[in-house]
């Protein structure tokens, strides 16, 4: 480690300069035997150059099961009595993603140029968010920085595992619907077309399901660039859209409405919001300081804009539980919990078994997905089966009859 010094040599005179030594101790010492009399020993900063710190940002590509391994891994390493820059040296030498080691080095350099490790950690915000260096920070000052690690690793852990199984829900329907789009669009741009050829020079009329397939077919078989560009400029609207406050407040609120999927949405948020703010508070974060980073990351800006409403009446002095029993998105066990565990003074514990009783909630409901969502499927799948086979098959029964009766 660098040490910047100031002190006075036997003449009195100032003298300042910078050693590299293990700690204050040692460049005492060394000052000592030269005849210097120390005033200030302080850690010097690492000052990294800008051009590097945005190489470096543009590197920022860290998975979410590499974040969690880190965590968990300096979680041992602290606990186990290794200092902050022995484990992040330790583990970046065994990191295989360049972009994390390059974090890691960057980070260590920092805590070895006197940086705190929060404030290290802050300056790569798409690897480390807000509630990360935050629950860091909290820790650091209150000396439990390894419990705070674990709290953290859990947490990951918890949302990605969370996330996996409703990626795996999701998987076959989408590929189902994906498949039977690029079917029927094969189906009425090529063959469809074939067949309007044929029942063309028969002049004769053709029921109602042909018809409107084959109106179908030639519209999409004329206007096929008019619909791709469309259907570009839908998507940009759409994600132009949701980038706006107004579209993101409007798309959150429906996402909790739906039929189907709004249940599994609040308990997935639910249990988000739960297990973050039990994840800060736990690591000594003030419940208001906690309570805006938490709406900043429960993923549904109508349930953030509850929450904040929520941090402003206690900071007015009121209640958790009190805002949020007011709020009609809360449900009633959860400000019930809440307020047990204000009354209690082991809120951090019971807002872990409310993440734990909506996360429970949220897996039941993703099995029970597959027997939700098939039934749609086939109905779907069959109508348009069934749509398509009438367009194809009605003209022939009637030309097979008309043929029979020549």
């Amino acid at each position: 480690m660098r040490f910047a010094y100031k002190g006075r040599n036997a003449q009195g005179a100032p003298i300042m300069g910078v050693m590299d030594a293990d700690s204050p101790e040692a460049v005492a010492v060394r000052l000592g035997q030269v005849g210097v009399v120390p005033i200030s020993i302080t850690r010097e900063r690492v000052r990294l150059p800008a051009k590097r710190l945005a190489i470096k940002t543009r590197m920022e590509r860290v998975r979410p099961e590499e974040l969690i391994f880190f965590t968990r891994q300096m979680y041992t390493l602290i606990r186990a009595g290794i200092s902050l820059t022995e484990a992040m040296g330790a583990i970046s030498k065994e990191t295989q993603n360049q972009a994390l080691r390059s974090i890691l080095d960057d980070v260590q350099q920092r805590v070895e140029g006197g940086m705190s490790f929060s404030e290290a950690l802050a300056h790569h915000p798409r690897t480390f968010s807000d509630i990360y260096v935050h629950t860091v920070r909290a820790a650091e000052e209150g000396g439990f920085l390894d419990q705070a690690l674990g709290r953290l690793a859990t947490m990951l852990d918890n949302q990605l595992e969370t996330n996996r199984r409703v990626s795996a829900a999701f998987r076959y329907p989408i590929f189902v619907f994906i498949t039977l789009g690029v079917g029927v669009v094969i189906l009425l741009t090529m063959v469809i077309p074939r067949f309007a050829l044929f029942y063309a020079g028969f002049k004769a009329t053709l029921p109602w399901p042909t018809r409107l397939i084959m109106a179908l077919g030639t519209f999409m078989s004329r206007f096929w660039p008019v619909l791709a560009g469309g259907f570009v400029l839908l998507v940009l609207a759409v994600r132009w859209t949701l980038k706006q406050p107004w579209g993101r407040l409007t798309w959150d609120a429906w996402k909790l409405k739906l039929p189907v999927l709004g249940p599994l949405v609040s308990k997935l948020t639910f249990a988000r919001m739960a297990q973050t703010l039990a994840t800060m508070v736990g690591t000594g974060i003030p419940l208001i300081p906690a309570l805006e980073l938490t709406a900043r990351a429960v993923g549904n800006t109508v349930v953030g804009r509850e929450i904040m409403r929520a941090r402003r009446a206690v900071e007015g002095g009121d209640s958790l539980a009190g805002p949020l029993g007011r709020s009609p998105v809360f449900p009633h066990l959860l400000t019930e919990m809440v307020a047990i565990g204000e009354k209690t003074g082991a809120l951090d514990t019971l807002l872990g078994s409310i993440a734990e009783h909506y996360e429970t909630e949220a897996n039941h409901t993703i099995r029970n997905l597959p027997t939700i969502i098939e039934p749609i499927l086939l109905a779907t799948v069959a109508g348009l089966v069934l749509l398509l086979a009438l367009a194809v098959f009605l003209p022939l029964w009637d030309m097979v009859r008309l043929v029979k009766r020549g």
